[in-house]
């Protein structure tokens, strides 16, 4: 054709492109270069701003401003969570790296990875029967980035209090606060971790939810900064940037759900009718699996060679979390689905926007069925 099509971005779940208002924040407060720790007139500014992000970002999960930590990024939240694990620890086999490389190779202490059903989700009393009396910590996410699967976080929250010891309860909600409203009350977690990049907000910086009187210990030393477990100047233009974006998400997340859920579910529906043999992989659908995701896998076609080629016909896809990109192994995660190691390399994550369109859906299933026609074997 004379044109070229506009690309489609259909991996979400990855990053997020910055939206109007968060850009604007951002440019806005790009400004005050002032150091926050400063007592001079423009430090005091950058604190008044940087303070101003951390009530916002609290008000949009219902926690205090005193519990709000900025960190770098979602992976430096979890591996600040991570340092209240000691003895025993208990997590998932499919969790992010950033959760499970850190308790791995966190010294003396000992772990307990629990397993998912065939759809990726865990049963609470799974992580009841893990503990032990030695144990401390337990991390389990909110919402898979890979397969979309949403865990019951509250439901382990309440499993966890018949312990009758005292356990802290982490969560990694990056992929969630588009999709769902987030409560920590409710949810019932002691710690829990946010990423900018992933709800239309810059990258670079997260947030680590701190309980009250749990017990962190700093990663990062060097200064008092974040209430002494944070050192390093802080960001106060990505800091109010993420917390116009997170205010952003947590408005008309159910529209926002009833939308992209349709479009969801039309382009599975449409890559049915076009690939009749399609495996979709985690959860069928409903509440236990996020609204913008579709992870399918095309018997006899390399996911990695789909997402070049469908790379090449304008559609940005993926094959699993970014931050594993070259593992040569198939994804942990869905082979933790019991999929086979042959059939977990076919696996293609497809994570839509906010904005998406019943008519990317069609050119997204059309173009795979292209890629299908071309390179299965």
């Amino acid at each position: 054709m004379w044109f070229r099509k506009k690309r489609i971005y259909a991996d979400a779940a990855a990053a997020t492109p910055i939206s109007r208002r968060s850009r604007n924040e951002l440019l806005r407060l790009l400004h005050v270069y002032g150091n926050a720790g400063a007592i001079h007139r423009e430090g005091v500014e950058a604190k008044k701003e940087l303070e101003r992000a951390r009530a916002s970002v609290a008000a949009s999960i219902r926690a205090h401003a005193d519990e709000i930590i900025f960190t770098s990024s979602g992976t430096e939240a979890n591996n600040l969570a991570i340092t209240v694990a000691e003895g025993h620890a208990i997590t998932s086999t499919i969790e992010h790296p950033s959760v499970l490389e850190s308790l791995h190779n966190k010294k003396g202490l000992k772990m307990t990875e629990v397993g998912v059903d065939k759809e990726g989700l865990i049963f609470p009393n799974a992580i009841l029967d893990a503990v032990r009396p030695e144990t401390v910590f337990v991390s389990v996410q909110l919402v898979n980035s890979e397969m979309g699967a949403v865990e019951p976080i509250k439901e382990i929250a309440k499993s966890l209090r018949r312990a009758k010891q005292k356990i802290y309860f982490h969560t990694d909600a990056s992929q969630a606060p588009l999709w769902m409203e987030l409560n920590v009350e409710q949810l019932g977690v002691d710690l829990l971790t946010l990423d900018a990049q992933k709800v239309l907000g810059p990258k670079g910086v997260g947030v680590l939810y701190v309980r009250r009187g749990t017990p962190i210990e700093p990663v990062l030393w060097g200064g008092g900064q974040e209430r002494g477990v944070r050192a390093g100047t802080e960001n106060v233009p990505h800091a109010g940037a993420f917390a116009v974006a997170l205010a952003d998400a947590k408005r008309g997340v159910a529209k926002r759900v009833k939308k992209i859920t349709a479009v969801r579910d039309y382009l599975l529906q449409e890559i049915t009718q076009l690939i009749p043999d399609v495996i979709l992989n985690g959860p069928l659908s409903g509440s236990t699996r996020v609204a913008n995701n579709l992870n399918i896998s095309v018997p006899g076609l390399d996911a990695e060679m789909a997402v070049v080629s469908l790379d090449a016909l304008g559609i940005s896809a993926s094959t699993r979390s970014a931050c594993t990109i070259g593992d040569d192994e198939p994804s942990h995660v869905i082979k933790a689905l019991g999929v086979s190691k042959e059939m977990a390399g076919t696996a293609i994550r497809i994570t839509l926007l906010p904005d998406a369109t019943y008519a990317q859906a069609r050119r997204i299933a059309a173009a795979l069925k292209e890629t299908a026609d071309r390179y299965r074997h």
